[in-house]
């Protein structure tokens, strides 16, 4: 077999193997963000991979990565042709459009094409990366490592079991090392190699490795003898819990992860803010419309997006706002440094100190379109502030227009994700939520009969002993059906569960509820501490010719919804007047102490920690990372003078034996290309050594090379005057750096 076909079909089968080990980087990453087309994706690999083992022109690869990426975007974020007029505009207008967003600092304003753009462009780098690894370096160590690592930590802290993953990239890898190992020898000696003899130095590495791999799958394991880490690890990030699966004491607080609800807690009375306003409130934080059966998740139906608003300008959001003549002002001070808005009901708008506008440039308001996390925005970040004041108009709802018929038709694609399910959910629990509205006539009586449901059906609030859902289990049947016993989380996850079972749209909402008086000394307004007791989950539904309405079902708190009985009431049934105009302050004030959800952290995490902390010193990190970046590239460019003296001094006080000399041959080959004396492809040692020896003029390097050569062929080390060979090694080395 001609060696260049040899050849390619060897690399061929690195790049299968390579092509594999990646796969294993982009499921998991696809399963747990839940991004689709992946066919698509691999397929942009495999031709990265293509391009790179017939080494195309890079102009030509270039082409065609990017006409491959432009169809990606064009295709799956519009309806249009990429060989279209509209299709080439859409494209042009979304790379313009995000440059000057970048270029203006608006990060959060980036657009899902753009970040698929991307998301290409690093595939784009990796396999750059994996192709000088493979050809040039003939080694996958650190990218083999990186791999392990990556699938261990996804493993451990998320959902996705990677215990497949990680054998099967071991084994890819350990063939791969193997493969380069042999690869790189023959590189080294310059020998050339029949494929039948390279078979007979391969295959056994594979069968011993098969071997092992067998015999590590079917012999018995012995338990773990260290105690699993991940719960200190979270403990240490204010995550709490005993177990991997939930199962332990956790502590309240508001937090960012729910993707997996259940569990015990215990009280936190931490102060987290102090508002000074006429009543209590029920501060919204987020929404989330994403339920996975163990908890919730960002929507994936819609792109995630940031609406940037003015600070001076009324905020524009879902939630209706009662009249402007019964605008409330809300003054709030945080103690914790979250960097969002608390938002109570009917919110208007957000001010701030007049020394804010003194020390920033374009403050305002970022939102992101998902959730309505909103987010107080200047200088191009994201800021901490630690006072401000919402002006608020509480809305208040026609009772006539909550049970009339509904006229509005509802678009299907925009109350998609309001209506998502499980395809897993049990069928019981749509036929428990049928059962209860099967006397209910209009959408908001139905809301109304499945928010009463759980104080008139044996369900117990509690924090303590409260379940955790097994793997095949789901979070809301578990609650419904068998517990009964649980707090916010559990009550209002499964009253959006069992609304969008009969069709209606709802969200499940975040936040804090309550507080507690410790002054009333300021006439109307009172000031309420709020701690991370008082973290709290909701509900909100959709009800057509209404709108979004919020509903409390956790038992022993009250909603706060303000209704205006515009008709006679009297011959309706109770079960829908009762309590409609319960005001907060008749909460049960014990069970709102000591409420709140289980997974969720005590203040921000570490790593919301560090992203405050570059925002607030950006132009430090700027110039450090910069510091650093010059700093390797004149390491880089200058390496031709120190990277001889390093080696010089690694080896002045170690004496050239057998073991080193064929390391500080490499090493001088190293410094003598740098120099730019570089051995050709086809050229033997000798004739290299020549020409060598006439750059500078000597003998020195005939005389290593000879040595180097009856070393390596001749096996005649005794012979050898290693002494000698060093002073020739030192002299090649200084002059190369002269």
């Amino acid at each position: 077999m001609r060696t260049k076909t040899f050849n390619l079909i060897e690399l061929s089968l690195y790049y299968i193997v390579i092509f594999f080990i990646l796969q294993e980087w982009l499921l998991p990453i696809m399963d747990l963000t839940k991004t689709g087309h992946v066919e698509l994706i691999l397929a942009f690999i495999g031709i990265c991979l293509v391009i790179s083992l017939f080494n195309i022109h890079f102009i030509i690869s270039w082409i065609v990565k990017l006409i491959y990426i432009a169809w990606f975007i064009i295709t799956v974020y519009s309806d249009l042709s990429l060989f279209s007029y509209d299709g080439i505009g859409f494209l042009l207008y979304e790379m313009q459009f995000n440059l000057i967003t970048i270029f203006s600092g608006k990060w959060l304003e980036i657009t899902d094409p753009f970040r698929t753009f991307l998301f290409f462009v690093l595939i784009w780098m990796l396999i750059y990366l994996i192709h000088y690894w493979i050809t040039i370096r003939k080694s996958i160590f650190y990218f083999l490592i990186l791999t392990i690592f990556f699938i261990a930590t996804l493993d451990t802290f998320t959902e996705y079991d990677g215990s497949y993953a990680m054998v099967k990239v071991v084994l890819l890898g350990l063939l791969m090392t193997a493969f380069l190992f042999v690869k790189r020898l023959i590189t080294q000696t310059n020998v050339s190699i029949q494929w039948h003899r390279y078979l007979n130095l391969i295959i056994p590495s594979i069968l011993v490795i098969g071997l092992a791999s067998v015999l590590g799958i079917i012999l018995p394991k012995s338990e773990p003898q260290w105690p699993d880490p991940v719960p200190y690890i979270k403990a240490a990030t204010g995550q709490g819990g005993e177990n991997d699966e939930g199962e332990g004491i956790s502590k309240v607080g508001y937090g960012t992860n729910d993707s997996r609800l259940g569990g015990s807690f215990v009280p936190d009375d931490k102060v987290v803010f102090r508002a000074l306003t006429e009543s209590k409130q029920y501060w919204r934080v987020e929404t989330k419309d994403f339920y996975t059966s163990k908890g919730w998740e960002q929507s994936i139906y819609t792109p995630t997006e940031s609406t940037y608003m003015n600070m001076r300008e009324e905020i524009e959001y879902s939630l209706p706002k009662g009249p402007e003549e019964e605008t409330q002002v809300a003054y709030i001070r945080q103690v914790v440094p979250f960097d969002f808005i608390f938002q109570p009901y009917g919110l208007k708008r957000v001010n701030v100190d007049e020394s804010i506008y003194d020390m920033h440039n374009n403050v305002g308001i970022i939102m992101n379109t998902s959730t309505e996390k909103l987010y107080p925005y200047a200088d191009n970040r994201i800021l901490e502030l630690e006072s401000y004041s919402v002006e608020f108009s509480e809305p208040t709802y026609l009772y006539s227009q909550l049970q009339a018929q509904p006229t509005e038709q509802l678009d299907t694609q925009d109350f998609e994700r309001y209506l998502q399910l499980p395809e897993e959910l049990p069928e019981r629990v749509v036929q428990l939520a049928n059962d209860i509205v099967k006397d209910s006539k209009t959408p908001y009586q139905k809301a109304r009969a499945i928010e009463t449901y759980f104080s008139r059906n044996g369900f117990k609030y509690d924090t303590q002993d409260v379940a955790v859902p097994e793997v095949d289990q789901d979070y809301v049947d578990q609650f419904l059906f068998e517990t009964k016993i649980g707090y916010c989380d559990n009550f209002s996850t499964s009253m959006v569960v069992l609304l969008r079972s009969v069709g209606i749209p709802a969200r499940w909402v975040k936040g804090f509820v309550g507080g507690e008086v410790v002054d009333s000394s300021e006439g109307d307004l009172k000031t309420y501490e709020i701690t991370n007791n008082n973290a709290h989950s909701w509900v909100e539904a959709y009800i057509p010719n209404v709108g979004w309405v919020n509903f409390e079902p956790t038992i022993g708190f009250a909603n706060m919804r303000s209704i205006e009985y515009d008709v006679d009431t009297a011959n309706e049934d109770e079960e829908f007047v009762l309590e409609e105009d319960q005001a907060p302050e008749e909460q049960n004030q014990e069970l709102e102490e000591t409420q709140a959800s289980s997974n969720q952290t005590n203040g921000p995490n570490f790593f919301v920690r560090l992203i405050d902390l570059i925002n607030k010193n950006h132009i430090i990190f700027i110039v450090i990372n910069l510091s650093i970046l010059v700093a390797g590239l004149l390491l880089l460019f200058s390496r031709r003078k120190w990277l001889p003296k390093v080696y010089i001094q690694m080896n002045r006080k170690k004496v050239m034996d057998e073991s080193s000399f064929e390391t500080m041959f490499t090493q001088l080959l190293r410094v003598l290309e740098l120099r730019g004396i570089k051995r050709q492809k086809d050229q033997t040692l000798h004739s290299f050594a020549k020409v060598v020896d006439d750059t500078f003029g000597t003998e020195e390097m005939s005389k290593i090379t000879y040595v180097y050569e009856q070393y390596i062929y001749g096996n005649e080390s005794q012979h050898i005057d290693f002494g000698k060979l060093k002073e020739s090694w030192e002299y090649l080395i200084n002059r190369s750096s002269s």
